[in-house]
């Protein structure tokens, strides 16, 4: 067989068999094992449409001589183990499960219990709501309604400006947070 139609026949199976891949796992999987699949399939088309076959078809063939006439002396045998390790640590890497999304919002959610402070005085604490589910406490423009304060929703009462200002920032602090933005 010519070697430009080996070149084109190997192509299109790896490039058929991983879309199947990734097809298969593309619901299952998270988002960048789906991405280094799609990445996968479309490597051995570019290898080919950049004139590398003959390239990689070389490599092969260095690689297998090299192979055929290696000495298992013990400096090799270090080789072998120290590429053995390295290669094994770097795959097992990916069986390392992510961080979900369940242990940032448990994360979120003990740091939210610890208490903060914010000039000098602590932060107001949750409480509870009907549903069991901890509600954030009254704070800044909230405080002074609930006081019975005939102020506007957003303004801090006279004479206490700086303390409803610090309200509001610790109430529009305390949202970004829920929101996951720092």
């Amino acid at each position: 067989m010519q070697p430009d139609v080996l070149h084109i026949v190997i192509t299109v199976v790896l490039t058929l068999l991983f879309a199947v891949v990734t097809a298969l796992i593309w619901r299952r999987a998270q988002v960048k094992t789906v991405f280094w699949w799609i990445g996968l399939t479309l490597l051995p088309a570019g290898v080919y449409l950049l004139g590398l076959a003959p390239a990689v078809d070389g490599a092969i063939t260095t690689l297998t001589s090299w192979v055929q006439g290696l000495a298992l002396t013990p400096l090799v045998w270090t080789g072998i183990v120290l590429a053995g390790l390295s290669a094994l640590l770097m795959l097992g890497s990916r069986l390392i499960p992510s961080e979900s999304l369940a242990d940032r919002r448990a994360a979120r959610k003990d740091a939210a219990k610890q208490p903060r402070t914010a000039s000098g005085s602590a932060a107001p604490t949750a409480r509870a709501s009907a549903s069991g589910r901890p509600r954030p406490a009254v704070t800044g423009r909230d405080t002074s309604a609930a006081a019975g304060g005939a102020t506007r929703p957003g303004t801090a009462a006279p004479g206490n400006q700086a303390a409803g200002s610090d309200a509001e920032f610790d109430e529009i602090a305390e949202l970004l947070r829920k929101r996951g933005i720092n």
